[in-house]
């Protein structure tokens, strides 16, 4: 769960989160996932710069933890904040 390599929960399909595992706010978040059994895979802004460069060009900035919700109708929503980010999965998830 919250790893780079998790199959993805019915639910969950549109969902990753940018940030990574040392981060207080994104651990925070990891946790929140944790407890609800979801599987949104993380994506380390840390570790790939890949991750890092999608998250500075959505966002104009590198903060973390950020939640990218990819939506069926082809829209992309990025959801800034930790509290916003638990209270959104807790919402829809809980």
């Amino acid at each position: 769960m919250g790893t780079e390599d998790s199959g993805q929960s019915q639910g969950t399909a549109g969902l990753s989160l940018y940030g990574y595992p040392s981060c207080p706010f994104c651990a925070r978040v990891l946790g929140a996932i944790s407890q609800l059994e979801l599987e949104i895979p993380l994506r380390n802004t840390m570790q790939d710069s890949e991750h890092r460069g999608s998250l500075m060009e959505a966002m104009g900035r590198g903060t973390v933890p950020v939640l990218r919700i990819d939506h069926e109708d082809g829209r992309v929503e990025w959801l800034p904040e930790s509290v916003d980010i638990v209270r959104y999965l807790a919402e829809k998830f809980g």
